[in-house]
């Protein structure tokens, strides 16, 4: 029988840089979410995926951070964020999506790590810094799947490599495919045991990209991602208890500023009797820059590192409050920058809260 669920979530930070960083200052920023899912028979769904960004800028204008102190921060806009279709075959061994995919909601998903508001949780900065099809813009792909057992998945997919419109970070929507810019390739194992589970994936783009040290385009656009979640204690379901996870990843340092990754933490549901759906997180964030990076600026950098401390209160069912707390270290990796002190607010209202 077929169905049809819509989804609407508010998210707004109201974030202040108290100290360090490029200068002292208070931002607030919103977006929101507006989705459709359907499914139907045979194996048939369909999703699209709506976005209203308030506008952004906090890390550039006040932190200077290079991972993004958080995970809303969009240049102003509405745009169709995503608009596929799936396929899945009876026994669901295999399934094919096509359309405008975001490519962080089916590989480097870190479902653990989803509780904090630093971009680097939520895809590693090596990887999002080429330009993929994420937020807040996605591209044209296709998506395939193969659920080889029970534990075991493998899934590839080919996207367009500059998502969007160059021209025009705010337009609704931009489809344009170009044999120049030419495709970006991204492929994923996952293996799945008791308590969590190991990802590792590969990524690369077709297209030469200007080195670093402006000697010409180089092929070899390309990286590498390994992730690991693991339920370290269970306390009632399975929701409850103590995870950990960490991931570490890799880009061509001559082509791209971040040449290295490595980030994780831990995340406790339930911390309180009677708060089972309340959350509190401890995460690390480390960016290393590339040597042809540091050179190209005429300057030594060292590595930005991020820790993280977050706590997640649920009023009711679909609305939260969330206060965050950033200490970043190095911002943008220079040396001369002082630290910055990051301390927030995050409010999300869903449609179930309404």
């Amino acid at each position: 029988m077929a169905e049809t669920r819509f989804d609407a979530v508010l998210t707004a930070d109201l974030l202040s840089n108290t100290h360090g960083g490029v200068r002292q200052g208070t931002r607030l920023m919103g977006n929101l979410d507006l989705s459709a899912a359907w499914s139907g028979d045979n194996g048939w769904e369909a999703f699209a995926y709506g976005l209203v960004d308030a506008g952004g800028g906090f890390s550039e204008t006040y932190s200077g951070d290079a991972q993004v102190v958080s995970n809303i921060d969009a240049p102003k806009g509405v745009r169709l964020f995503e608009a596929w279709v799936k396929r899945s075959t009876a026994d669901e061994h295999l399934s094919l999506t096509a359309g405008i995919i975001n490519l962080n909601g089916v590989f480097d998903i870190q479902e653990t790590g989803g509780l904090f508001l630093n971009a680097s949780h939520g895809i590693g900065p090596e990887y999002a810094q080429t330009g993929p099809s994420i937020f807040p813009i996605a591209g044209l792909g296709a998506v395939g799947e193969w659920r080889l057992s029970d534990e075991t998945r493998l899934r590839a997919g080919v996207f367009d490599a500059v998502p969007g419109d160059p021209d025009s970070a705010s337009s609704f929507v931009g489809l344009h495919l170009s044999r120049d810019e030419g495709a970006h390739l991204v492929a994923e194992a996952e293996h799945n045991f008791p308590r969590g589970y190991v990802k590792l994936g590969a990524w690369t783009y077709t297209a030469k990209a200007e080195r670093l040290d402006g000697q010409g385009p180089e092929q070899n656009n390309s990286g590498y991602y390994a992730q690991v979640k693991y339920d370290l204690y269970r306390e009632g379901t399975d929701d409850q208890g103590l995870a950990g996870w960490l991931r570490a990843g890799v880009a061509n340092s001559e082509l791209q500023p971040v040449e290295a990754y490595v980030g994780g933490g831990l995340v406790y549901t339930g911390p309180f009797p009677g708060r089972e759906s309340d959350a509190v997180g401890l995460a690390v964030a480390q960016a290393r820059f590339g040597r042809l990076y540091a050179e190209s600026l005429g300057t030594r950098l060292v590595p930005e590192t991020t820790i993280e401390v977050t706590y997640r209160y649920e009023i009711r069912s679909g609305l939260s409050v969330q206060p965050d707390v950033q200490y970043i270290r190095h911002p943008a990796g220079d040396p001369m920058t002082e630290d910055a002190l990051v301390v927030g607010l995050r409010l999300r209202v869903g449609l179930e809260a309404l």
